[in-house]
């Protein structure tokens, strides 16, 4: 039986041959565990970053930012101060029902479907990431998922809090790739998805099409 995986390369490579090839090339990394052309180029832009960008106030601040994103403690804490501070309770609903989209997505579809490998795993002990190693596959990349999808609701509701949220996500998203736990496609593809979930979960509250 070809599984789902098999059916989303064939659709992508009648359709759109060069998304197809890329996801094949992605099969193949997780078929044989080795990194595909793709992943690496990637890996030679985070060699570039681990190389050049490492020092002390790094190494403290960007763990920090990524310990934040983990299950989207920090969104959640902003939802939470959206709706009991009476700042905007539609928004918190909204940022809610968007970390319930990426979660959805990441972790219970999109991770077990792709199954690729972290960076950090292709290079073995070349490259210390600094933080726990993450247990779960690396793409696409949650905390990246989430910090978009959270903070792109905000900016719908409020600008000035949004432009704020979006330039904390982006730090969360760079402090992926600086502690080399993913790839850049892992965090480009995540935050574009993040951005769309944002944007459909605020359209489909504002237009009645969610309520509560």
């Amino acid at each position: 039986m070809i599984s789902f995986y098999n059916h989303l390369i064939l659709y992508n490579v009648s359709r759109y041959p060069l998304s197809g090839i890329a996801l094949q090339k992605m099969k193949n990394e997780r078929r044989n565990g080795m990194p595909s052309r793709i992943s690496k180029r990637e890996l030679k832009v985070l060699d570039w970053m681990y190389e050049h960008l490492r020092c002390k106030a790094f190494d403290r601040v960007m763990p920090f930012l990524s310990l934040t994103g983990n299950f989207g403690i920090i969104w959640f804490a902003a939802a939470g101060t959206f709706y009991f501070a009476n700042i905007n309770q539609e928004a918190a609903v909204c940022i809610l029902l968007a970390l319930g989209c990426s979660l959805l997505f990441v972790n219970l579809i999109l991770k077990r479907v792709t199954k690729r490998p972290r960076p950090y795993e292709a290079r073995g002990e070349m490259r210390d990431i600094i933080i726990r190693e993450p247990k779960d596959f690396s793409f696409p990349s949650g905390h990246t998922f989430s910090s978009f999808a959270a903070a792109t609701t905000i900016a719908r509701f409020s600008p000035r809090l949004g432009a704020a949220a979006l330039i904390y996500a982006f730090g969360i998203a760079f402090s992926r790739l600086y502690l080399y736990v993913h790839y850049i496609s892992d965090v480009l593809t995540s935050a574009i998805f993040g951005v769309a979930t944002g944007l459909l979960v605020s359209y489909l509250y504002m237009n009645g099409f969610i309520a509560f």
